[in-house]
């Protein structure tokens, strides 16, 4: 499977959205600037996200964008869900009437495999979990 850049931009903006404090919302505009994602692309991945109830939307002069749910909430298979559709690498996985040989087919249990692994690993990582990655790796390390 290979993830758009649709997929990829999405976990980067909700994970800078995650960061904000409170009910505070951030701006399309600082996202895109701390991001380096066009300001056009990323309002269509937000619009994405608000459809799908990951994030919402605040209006108003303090306005801007916040998450719907709790960073724990929310799963990258959620947002990759949204994004790629199905994660299957074959059509049959999805819909076994897509192909007249799935019931015999030697291979389905490859496919079916394939499908459960990514769908395991992307479930089991949320976006508090990448938050808090992301947190490690720029905290110092100090050594006497």
């Amino acid at each position: 499977m290979k993830l758009s850049t649709r997929s990829r931009y999405a976990a980067r903006a909700i994970i800078e959205i995650a960061k904000q404090t409170g009910d505070k919302p951030i701006t399309r505009k600082s996202i895109c600037e701390s991001q380096e994602i066009s300001s056009s692309y990323l309002e269509n991945i937000l619009i994405i996200l608000k459809n799908q109830g990951i994030i919402k939307t605040i209006r108003g002069p303090r306005g801007g964008y916040a998450l719907a749910r709790d960073p724990h909430d929310i799963s990258m298979f959620e947002i990759v869900s949204a994004f790629e559709g199905s994660i299957s690498a074959v059509h049959c996985v999805d819909d076994p009437t897509n192909c007249p040989r799935y019931k015999n087919c030697p291979t389905k249990v490859v496919w079916e495999a394939l499908m459960k692994s990514q769908r395991d690993v992307l479930k089991s990582f949320t976006i508090e979990d990448l938050m808090k990655q992301n947190e490690n790796e720029k905290s110092p390390e100090y050594l006497i």
